[in-house]
């Protein structure tokens, strides 16, 4: 098995699992069911797999699958202390956290929020995994069970350029609110800006990058010519999004 069945095996049990319309997903069926035998198992056999062998693109999609797969498999357990620090399953024969792969190759080695030193040491030889092409829309292509989590998806080599940009885009619109409050465009941000604000520069750079993604008329409101925006964060919702399918 390889990157293709990771990413079959993940696409299955979305399809299985999750409702299309919310996005929520069924976990008490997933955890019996045997998309997650064979999510675990494609997991298992990816132990030795080198990703530097892989190309840029599929590196990427690599990586993103694999970590969200590792959350699916284990979900029940996101909401237990350290879940995001503790090794979760292997690559290239190494052992890897969430957090190994988020901060330590997905987003340059820079440390977490709330943290002042990188996951991985300078001599750390899984260093040498980290993708050549760093991309901020990563920050929504993974995903954490929790109500707040960009929805799960899939990502393939072929199409990852326009995945991610659907994913960024389908997450901005459908979560952030702005408002006129008297010639003053007022933002309603994901908390997930504020965690990350380094990633998309400064504020400017964070407005531009958010108002190229939303529908023009909301774009509209803003006159970026002054500066007159002011800018609010939503509170984050860790619960895990359990919300039942609804019947058929």
């Amino acid at each position: 098995m390889g990157e293709e069945q990771l990413a079959e095996a993940l696409e299955a049990a979305k399809v299985a699992h999750f409702d299309a319309a919310t996005g929520a997903c069924d976990f008490a069926a997933l955890v019996i069911s045997r998309e997650h035998g064979h999510l675990a198992a494609c997991l298992a056999s990816i132990a030795e797999v080198d990703p530097r062998r892989l190309r840029i693109a599929v590196q990427t999609a690599f990586w993103l699958n694999f970590y969200n797969a590792c959350v699916l498999r284990d979900a029940l357990e996101v909401e237990v202390e350290g879940f995001f620090t503790r090794e979760r399953a292997r690559v290239a024969g190494r052992s890897w956290s969430l957090d190994d792969i988020e901060h330590g190759l997905l987003r340059g080695n820079v440390p977490k929020p709330g943290s002042f030193s990188a996951p991985m040491k300078k001599s750390d030889p899984r260093l040498v995994y980290m993708p050549i092409a760093y991309d901020e829309r990563m920050h929504f292509a993974m995903y954490t069970a929790a109500r707040s989590s960009p929805p799960l998806r899939v990502f393939h080599s072929g199409a990852l350029e326009d995945e991610l940009e659907e994913a960024t885009r389908d997450y901005l619109r459908a979560n952030v609110r702005v408002k006129d409050e008297g010639g003053r465009a007022k933002f309603r941000l994901p908390k997930i800006f504020q965690w990350y604000a380094q990633d998309f520069g400064d504020e400017r750079g964070l407005l531009e990058f958010v108002l190229a993604r939303l529908d023009e008329e909301v774009a509209e409101l803003v006159d970026r010519r002054d500066g007159r925006v002011k800018l609010k964060y939503d509170e984050f919702d860790a619960a895990l999004n359990t919300r039942p399918r609804p019947p058929a």
